[in-house]
Formats: C-alpha cells, structure tokens, sequence
C-alpha cells in the first residue's frame, strides 16, 4: 500500500483531520482523474487500493464520514468511459478486500458502499438515464464484464461465490433508499427506466445462488416505494394500456 499510495502523494491527504487539506487533496484528486483519461485497469486497480486504506485508517465517525462522501463524488466529472472503469475498480476492491476488514472497521466501508450506490444513481440520473450507460452500469453491477478488470466480480453476481454475501445484503438493503432519494431530487422516471435500474435485482431473486440471496432480493422488490418513482405521465399510459387489455376480449369466431 505504501509504495502504491507514494505514486499519487495527495491520496494520504485526504485522510487529514484537517478539512482544508481534505478539501485541497479532493481537488488534487480530481484534476487528476480528469487529466488523465487514459488510466490503466491497473492504474485505477492501484488508486483505489490506496483510497481503501486511506478509509482504514481514518479513525472517528465524523472524518471517516466526510471521506465516504468525498470518495462518492470523485465520479461526477468522469467521463462515461471512465466512469464505468472507476466504478469496476471500486467494486472489484471492496471484493477483493471484504473478507479482510475487521468488525470493528467494517460500518465505516458499509457506509462508503452506500454512498457509492447513492452517487452512482444520481450520476445516471444526470446522464438522462441514458440506455446504453444503465446497460453498462448494469454490466459492472452483475459481473458481466469480460476476464480482466472486475469480471465476473460484480456486488449484485448472482452465482459467482467470490462475491461476499455479505456485500450482495448490504447492497440490496440501500437499493431502494438511495434509488428513491435520488429520484426525489432529480425528478421521477419512466416505467422503461424503473425496469431497468431494477433489473440487477430481479436477476438477483431469479438465480442468486443461496436461497437467503434470493429472499432478500425477493424482498427488495416488494418495497412499495418502488411504485412511487414513475412518473405521473408514464403511470398514465400504463393505466391506459391496462385498461385496453382488460377491455379487448379477443376475436369473435
């Protein structure tokens, strides 16, 4: 971790216990990403193993608080292709390094989780829920990826036993929260795009690979919230359309 961190100095930084210094290695950090497109699956591999640690050991509630919410906004300027790699990058080290985090440490990554979840929804949201980026989002989130960089690593993998169950939980339990507090803020969706930012856990209730996986899935789907995030337009046309289904009694012999 030391060597990796030395090669992009400001990452120490952002565990300061000063807010100034913080707020300067974020900007640091940032301009960095954005000056740099043409980041490596390694390259992104080794700043997020030294923004991991960077979290292990910030102690207290308040600082490690405030690096869960700066570490969520690093992706916000990203580019969509970089986007999805820096994404990758993070879920495959959560994996990778899951099992090894202390009870003692582990609120701390749980709550960097949601935040990402948060950040990640409210990124799609600003892109317009652009089809072609859920898809890619979905990939990550799934494993859908080809060997290499997160491939088959995804925190929502429904049968790869590399994936902790203990991430598939605690993903599932902030789904729906963080989906419906970024909807509030940026204004409701369509039915097509609720369907979508759904689909990786209704795959999940399909063929997760443990029968609790699959309840807790199960569960998530069944929040009655998930009905409040259409919009009042789109609920319009699916009430129309159910409406002519339910009048059409089929063809006359």
């Amino acid at each position: 971790m030391t060597s990796e961190t030395r090669e992009i100095p400001f990452v120490k930084q952002l565990a300061s216990s000063d807010r100034k210094i913080r707020e300067k290695a974020l900007e640091s950090l940032r301009t960095y990403l954005f000056s740099n497109r043409n980041l490596t699956e390694l390259d992104l591999l080794k700043l997020w193993r030294g923004l991991f640690f960077c979290l292990y050991h910030t102690p207290n509630p308040a600082p490690q608080h405030a690096l869960c919410l700066s570490f969520a906004s690093l992706l916000h300027p990203l580019t969509t292709t970089l986007f999805t790699r820096f994404l990758t990058a993070f879920w495959s080290t959560i994996i990778s390094e899951y099992t090894s985090i202390p009870q003692l440490r582990l609120d701390k990554y749980l709550l960097l989780i949601r935040c990402y979840i948060s950040s990640t929804f409210a990124y799609l949201a600003d892109l317009g829920w652009d089809e072609g980026l859920i898809q890619e989002w979905r990939d990550v989130m799934e494993g859908n990826g080809k060997e290499g960089l997160g491939g088959g690593l995804g925190p929502l993998s429904p049968a790869n036993g590399k994936v902790p169950d203990g991430i598939r939980y605690h993903v599932l339990d902030v789904w729906v929260d963080e989906l419906v507090r970024v909807v509030k803020e940026k204004g409701m969706v369509s039915e097509e795009v609720r369907e979508r930012l759904m689909a990786p856990v209704k795959r999940l209730e399909k063929e997760g690979r443990t029968k609790v996986v699959r309840g807790r899935a199960k569960d998530v789907l069944a929040d009655e919230r998930i009905g409040g995030l259409i919009s009042s337009k789109s609920k319009g046309a699916e009430q129309r359309n159910e409406e002519e289904e339910e009048e059409f009694e089929g063809f006359e012999d």
